[in-house]
């Protein structure tokens, strides 16, 4: 009998432990965040490489400015940066041409464009 009363009290504190009845505190306050980044990328397929530095280079409409954001990545892992967030840059409206090195060597690239309706965002009504 001692053994299965226990047995009930481990049982009891098992179920409760790490609980925590909020309803005496105030009740959470939600806060959300988005951001808007075009998502670069590059991958060594073949693992031909234990690990490198991938430098992507961005140049705004018109070329007058480059930005650049390195990121290390390891054998055939992907390695992404974001941009504007990891060129520490506001970007503007605009098409943008990238292209990313490895080692001096440029090995990918692609355009893509910035537009003001693509930052629009709809919050849920309170």
């Amino acid at each position: 009998m001692k053994t299965a009363f226990i047995f009930f009290i481990i049982l009891i504190f098992s179920l409760t432990a790490g609980s925590k009845d909020n309803t005496a505190g105030p009740a959470p306050s939600w806060q959300q965040s988005e951001s808007f980044n075009i998502q670069l990328g590059v991958r060594d397929k073949n693992a031909s490489m234990e690990y490198y530095d991938a430098v992507f280079k961005v140049t705004d409409e018109g070329g007058r400015n480059i930005y650049e954001a390195t990121v290390k990545v390891v054998s055939d892992e992907w390695g992404f940066v974001n941009f504007p967030e990891d060129f520490s840059v506001s970007a503007l409206d605009g098409t943008y041409e990238w292209k990313c090195f490895v080692g001096g060597i440029q090995v990918s690239s692609g355009t893509f464009t910035l537009s003001d309706d693509q930052r629009t965002i709809t919050l849920p009504k309170k």
